[in-house]
């Protein structure tokens, strides 16, 4: 018998080679996650980043829509009666007044408010306009609502005082309380707030002490000096107050008085918006003949009439803290500027052809 011994080799890995080998795999390994550390940070920096963007684009897209029309349906209309307390609590701190008449305000197409105090309340939520860390804008302009069709009222469909209008049977339920609604006839215009709504006998009331403070019947009514007390032909239909403001939260908010089943909607547009600055461009010339540089605040109706661009900055914040090397530890903010025309200004001014 032939006996074979297998002869099987017992060495293994010294304990340097192990150490060697197991430095190697830490290094490797902490390089490798040191890449995926950097690229998570890169991945979180570009979604915010396109965050932040969105909310730009978001914020420009609507204004400069709603800039665009305002004055629709406001052709040959200049004299917009509205309660001064309306403007002060909703539209801006500073009104354009007119000491001749000193409750009433003439409603420009737009309606600017520059660097809003600190602690300016919104009414109608528990919010206030943002200050901090920098004072933002507002702004209000008017459009036609083009859908709602106006409704034709001849004379005596509005009473002596301007506090009730009969509408047809086919009209009535077209209407809600609450609803805010214009007026117009060769006087001017106003606005009214439906306080009740008589379906037997067609009639819609607007009454004093409606919710947002619109109404004013009386001797010196809106309602009645628009429709000359009832002997004029007046048309009733939806003009929208479009008003734009950032909260103390950071939202860009789009409030709209005028549309069906409220006083008003309110809207969030945009998200982490710091700062909305406006800056207003004027055909105007000063005493040299020179133009009149853009101007921050509409301080007065000559400057309303003849303003032709509003320049827009929106400031957006990133909706948490970028930690890529620059802003370490910090929201990083993003601004865009943009201008839009304001056509129906300028159609307003036009020539108009005679006769």
């Amino acid at each position: 018998m032939i006996n074979i011994k297998q002869s099987r080799s017992q060495a293994g890995f010294s304990l340097l080679e192990v150490t060697v080998a197991l430095g190697i795999m830490m290094i490797v390994a902490g390089a490798a996650f040191s890449l995926m550390r950097d690229s998570m940070k890169v991945a979180v920096a570009t979604y915010e980043l396109t965050d932040a963007q969105e909310n730009l684009r978001n914020s420009h897209e609507y204004l400069n829509r709603d800039l665009t029309n305002a004055g629709d349906g406001l052709l040959n209309i200049n004299n917009l009666r509205v309660p001064q307390n309306f403007v002060s609590n909703y539209l801006t701190r500073t009104p354009i007044t007119d000491p001749a008449v000193p409750v009433v305000l003439n409603l420009g197409v737009l309606t600017a408010d520059n660097n809003v105090p600190t602690s300016t309340a919104v009414l109608g939520t528990t919010t206030t306009v943002r200050a901090t860390p920098l004072l933002t804008d507002r702004i209000t302009m008017l459009a036609v609502d083009t859908q709602f069709v106006p409704i034709d009222l001849l004379p005596a469909a509005i009473n002596s005082t301007g506090s009730i209008i009969t509408v047809s049977a086919a009209d009535i339920s077209r209407f809600a309380v609450g609803e805010v609604y214009f007026l117009t006839s060769s006087v001017g215009g106003t606005f009214g707030t439906i306080t009740a709504i008589d379906t037997v006998n067609r009639r819609l009331t607007f009454a004093n002490g409606d919710s947002i403070g619109l109404n004013l019947t009386g001797t010196n009514g809106h309602i009645r000096t628009i429709s000359g007390a009832g002997t004029l032909n007046t048309s009733l239909q939806r003009m929208q107050i479009i008003h734009y403001f950032v909260d103390s939260n950071g939202l860009l908010v789009r409030r709209v008085f005028g549309v069906r089943g409220a006083a008003y909607t309110d809207s969030v547009i945009a998200e982490h918006i710091v700062s909305l600055q406006f800056r207003y461009v004027l055909a105007l010339k000063d005493a040299n003949g020179n133009v009149v540089q853009p101007v921050a605040q509409l301080t007065t109706s000559a400057q309303q009439i003849a303003t032709r661009q509003v320049e827009i900055t929106v400031t957006a914040e990133t909706p948490r803290a970028i930690h890529n090397g620059v802003n370490n530890g910090t929201n990083q903010t993003l601004t865009m500027t943009t201008n839009a025309s304001i056509r129906n200004m300028q159609f307003r001014r036009a020539l108009q052809p005679g006769a």
